[in-house]
């Protein structure tokens, strides 16, 4: 009973027989062959919009090339205090923009609310030059807690940050599970609703090694191409990268996936919520679970074979993420180990 991490799961059976298929024959590089091509229209067909796409083989290069492109050397970017860009990329949106700074907000449950995002606006501005000058907006879609922003709560924060002539980018690692939670269009939470760039996550959901830079509002960029080189993220064998797109995006497979990891999420909430001693703390609107739970049922837990992080927070916080490929049988043995748990 794996739930550490959607990292952790296997990849579509029909990416690794596409990769073998296209691997019969030489073709051009950087992305100017036949297999880039389709998947770039696939992406544009996908998103109901002309964009512009750049492939990289992690998130934190997706993030960090997105964030350096927008944000100048001396400029801040907002983001949630649980972004991953703040905890968990070893200062990787720092370093490739030369030295812009992070600026954390206070959340409500992994959201960045517009309240907070005013308040911090409001403390910048009275130094000119001698402080850091914001420039950019950055939201998690869903959020390191599990949580989903609504169509209408990005609207709300593109428009403020539009009027402070803030860039918008959005991380989208588990951008799949946010779509099939909220049962909307990609593009409805994207470029309609004011984001400029996004990072956009396969890896998680399905694919091997691939995260895609979608650029919807080009008058911003105008340098990433030598970034993403500079960053020894341009790849000459491209169609590599563009085969998973292509797989995983056909036959609505980003979205399939999604929607099983996510339901099995909420059948894993259900079954540890029927432990009185274990409190879920935030909404499951994706395929993240967070509880707390006592140390002896961790530990209880553990020796029966269920595998968890442990978070930091209060209360023994710990994180449960189930996968595109988490089987019911793992949910049928959980049940079980937490049933006789009871019993005791």
């Amino acid at each position: 009973m794996n739930f550490i991490s959607d990292n952790q799961s296997t990849v579509f059976p029909e990416i690794i027989d596409y990769l073998q298929y296209i691997n019969k024959n030489s073709s051009d590089s950087y992305g100017e062959d036949f297999v880039t091509i389709k998947a770039n229209k696939l992406l544009a067909d996908l998103f109901e919009s002309k964009i512009s796409i750049r492939y990289v083989s992690s998130g934190t290069a997706a993030n960090a090339i997105s964030l350096s492109s927008i944000c100048p050397p001396y400029g801040g970017i907002l983001c949630s205090e649980y972004s991953h860009l703040d905890k968990d990329e070893c200062g990787a949106p720092e370093f490739f923009s030369g030295g812009a700074k992070l600026i954390p907000i206070n959340s409500e449950d992994g959201l960045i609310s517009t309240s907070n995002l005013n308040k911090t606006l409001k403390n910048y501005g009275l130094h000119g030059i001698h402080e850091i000058k914001l420039s950019t907006l950055s939201l998690t879609q869903a959020s390191e807690l599990g949580t989903v922003y609504k169509k209408e709560q990005i609207k709300e924060l593109t428009e403020i940050a539009q009027k402070n002539s803030l860039n918008i980018h959005m991380d989208g690692a588990r951008f799949a599970n946010a779509c099939e939670s909220l049962n909307i269009s990609p593009s409805e939470i994207t470029w309609k609703s004011g984001i400029d760039i996004l990072s956009l996550g396969a890896t998680k959901n399905g694919a091997i090694a691939c995260e895609v830079i979608i650029i919807f509002n080009e008058k911003i960029i105008d340098d990433i191409d030598r970034r993403q080189k500079r960053a020894g993220h341009l790849w000459s064998k491209n169609r590599y990268m563009a085969a998973q797109i292509i797989k995983w995006i056909e036959n609505n497979n980003w979205l399939k996936a999604a929607k099983h990891s996510n339901k099995m999420a909420k059948l894993v909430k259900r079954i540890l919520s029927s432990i009185k001693e274990i409190h879920i703390p935030y909404s499951v609107d994706a395929n993240i679970i967070f509880a707390e739970i006592p140390l002896n049922l961790q530990k209880y837990l553990l020796k029966n074979n269920v595998k968890f992080s442990k978070w930091n927070g209060p209360n023994n916080l710990t994180r449960f993420v189930t996968s595109w490929d988490t089987e019911a049988k793992e949910i049928s043995e959980l049940e079980t180990v937490v049933k006789n748990y009871k019993k005791i």
